[in-house]
Order: structure tokens, then C-alpha cells, then sequence
């Protein structure tokens, strides 16, 4: 939370980021990625988002925790930080990934639903990414789930 209470107008818009990771997506449609823009164009905010936030990256130091890997940073929305965070979570284990959002959104006053509502965004960027052992197959059912709900409508 502390990240985000930053604000980062001079990294890469999350927008611009999202945009282009989801145009380089080859496993879902034109007409999904369309959807998925659409909701990435309604990203407001210039707050510090890490991209890439989860126990692997904090390292404890003389001084503390520090934050590591800042390589994905970008300027936008919190709350699709938030659900990155969630959806690695999740790909290793449910129960963490419920624990973190759950006392992210109790500490931060954000909903649930308003957070998880840009699951499938993350979901479609993140296949981009081509990760190793990442279930794409687990990204691919969250971008269809948001498709044949929100999105598609």
C-alpha cells in the first residue's frame, strides 16, 4: 500500500503497457482483445504500480524490507497492480492469494469486486508474457470468465 500511495506520472503509463501486451497475445480473438481494451481505457491513476509485487521480490535487508525488480513498474491503477499480485498468487497457491487481497482490501478500503473486476485484463497481458510454468490454460478460463460476463456485454 505504501507503493501506492505514491504517485509515478514519468514511468510508462499502465495503459500503454497493457495495450501493447495484450495486442501481442496470439491464444485469444481480436474481438476479446477488443473487450479487454476497452476496459483498459477506463485505467485512471498515475500511482506507483510495481508490476511484479509478491514474496519473491521483498528482501530483507539492516534496514528492513526492501521492494526488489522493479523492471515491470508503470504509472495507473492500483487496483489491477493489486490483482497481478493476486493472480501470481493464486497460479501457487488459492489460499495466500485470498489472504493477501482480503487484507489488501480491508486495509486499503477498496472492494473486492472493484478489484477483481480487472482479473481478466491481467489475466490476457500476462499471457504475453510467456512465463514458464505458467498455466495458460488458468489465464485463458479468467480472460473467458470476464468475456462471458462484463465484458462481452
Amino acid at each position: 500500500m505504501m507503493i501506492h500511495e505514491k504517485e509515478a506520472p514519468g514511468l510508462e503509463p499502465m495503459r500503454d503497457k497493457l495495450i501493447r501486451q495484450l495486442h501481442d497475445v496470439q491464444s485469444i480473438s481480436s474481438k476479446v482483445k477488443e473487450g479487454l481494451i476497452k476496459q483498459v481505457n477506463q485505467v485512471s491513476g498515475d500511482n506507483l504500480c510495481h508490476g511484479d509485487f509478491h514474496l519473491f521480490n521483498l528482501v530483507r535487508t539492516e534496514d528492513g524490507i526492501r521492494v526488489i525488480d522493479w523492471v515491470d513498474a508503470s504509472s495507473g491503477d492500483i487496483r489491477a497492480d493489486v490483482v497481478r499480485s493476486y493472480l501470481l498468487y493464486s497460479g501457487f497457491d488459492q489460499e495466500l492469494a485470498g489472504q493477501y487481497l482480503s487484507l489488501y482490501c480491508e486495509k486499503s478500503g477498496l472492494e473486492r469486486e472493484e478489484v477483481l473486476q480487472w482479473g481478466p485484463v491481467i489475466a490476457g497481458a500476462r499471457l504475453s508474457e510467456n512465463v514458464p510454468g505458467e498455466d495458460a490454460e488458468r489465464l485463458l478460463e479468467i480472460v473467458r470468465q470476464g468475456v462471458n460476463g462484463r465484458i462481452a456485454k
